[in-house]
């Protein structure tokens, strides 16, 4: 590969694209199955060794190359699919650095699971949205809640020694609870995520094609003023989350444990950004395989309008560098006022699939939560 020998990509592979055994009310990629046409349930195969092989085609000699396996509920692909997953992976990379990671609701770990992760080297992302009465209320299955299971997936985890951190949404229902929230998980990991929900509700045409959120600006959709769907945190009560866990990891685990935002946030107040995307200046170096092999600019963007193309007829090196458009609407996306702001260094803008609001110049594109942004890059600079 010429250029760039530690050039990295962050692809995302969508192994059963929705699928899920769980049924989470604020999951946005639930139903993508039926929405994008996927006639098969799980990766094929062939699917399977093309995303191996070109994955590590398209990152630098000397990068670590990342394996990110998400879904729906990506174990339902079961462990031989995996399996064979780590064979191609020695077929393909013998000299290379890899890291896999998997990202799971942890329901459906037994000890088969933990034993391939534990001896593949796997670090898994466990969805935990906080204690029993704030995980339930979302994160429900057929059965109700879904808490039990994940703390018995995450004890199994423990027993083996698998390495695992928490990612955690900020929603409705936790975002009043930050010390509640973080005096549990720190219980368990030494690394968080918090990622706010923010989804808008559909209009009747989306709806009918089977969507069950509304489809987000961006570079190939257009602005619209839509509602902001009840489950979805409020930008005050997101800053106000954020500076309540602030406060309790800086009394209780600061230099021991590390959240992700906090992390990002050091990183680019040292001109070093800590690759976090909703918090880079452009995006578009990330994209999503899905199990039929198509690629789309983003997971949060996987409608047909941002569909790059398919692995098994273009190789995944060309349909990245087709993404640039996507990348840069980023930046240039911004409204004016965004320069302006003493934190526009910080947060970039925040992820373009918020940016549902008007400037009160009226200009598209200001991000639903940048009160609640302003009000924690404010407190973290001030107290950090």
């Amino acid at each position: 590969m010429a250029g760039n020998e530690t050039r990295t990509f962050a692809v995302m592979a969508k192994v059963v694209s929705g699928h899920c055994n769980l049924e989470c009310k604020y999951c946005y990629y639930a139903d993508k199955q039926g929405l994008l046409r996927q006639e098969n349930p799980r990766m094929t195969e062939t699917v399977l060794e093309a995303y191996v092989r070109q994955n590590l085609e398209i990152n630098g000699r000397d990068a670590t190359v990342e394996f990110a396996w998400h879904g729906g509920e990506p174990t339902l692909a079961g462990v031989g699919f995996f399996r064979k997953a780590m064979e191609l992976e020695r077929r393909y990379g013998q000299d290379r650095k890899v890291v896999n990671t998997l990202q799971t609701n942890a329901t459906l770990l037994d000890d088969e699971w933990c034993r391939f992760f534990s001896e593949n080297g796997f670090l898994l992302g466990v969805s935990l949205d906080g204690p029993r009465e704030l995980h339930d209320v979302y994160r429900t299955g057929p059965g109700g809640g879904s808490f039990g299971e994940a703390m018995e997936g995450i004890e199994r985890l423990r027993r083996h020694r698998v390495s695992f951190n928490t990612l955690t949404t900020v929603n409705a229902a936790n975002s009043g609870h930050p010390r509640e929230v973080y005096d549990f998980l720190r219980q368990f990991t030494d690394f968080m995520q918090f990622l706010p929900v923010v989804e808008t509700t559909g209009s009747v045409y989306e709806i009918d094609d089977g969507q069950r959120f509304g489809m987000p600006p961006g570079s190939h959709s257009s602005f619209f003023q839509r509602e902001v769907a009840p489950f979805s945190v409020t930008p005050g009560d997101y800053g106000d989350f954020l500076c309540g866990v602030f406060d309790r990891w800086k009394e209780l685990d600061r230099g021991k444990k590390f959240v992700q935002l906090f992390e990002v946030t050091i990183g680019n107040l040292r001109g070093k950004p800590g690759g976090l995307c909703v918090h880079d200046a452009l995006c578009g170096h990330a994209a999503s395989v899905e199990a039929n092999g198509d690629v789309y600019a983003c997971d949060r963007y996987a409608f047909e309008n941002y569909r790059l193309g398919n692995i098994l007829e273009t190789p995944l090196g060309e349909l990245a560098e087709k993404n640039r458009r996507f990348g840069m609407h980023k930046a240039y996306g911004l409204p004016r006022e965004c320069f302006s702001c003493p934190y526009v260094r910080l947060c970039f803008g925040g992820c373009p699939k918020d940016r549902i609001l008007r400037s009160p110049g009226g200009q598209e594109g200001k991000n639903y939560l940048c009160e609640g942004y302003k009000r924690f890059f404010k407190y973290f600079t001030e107290h950090i």
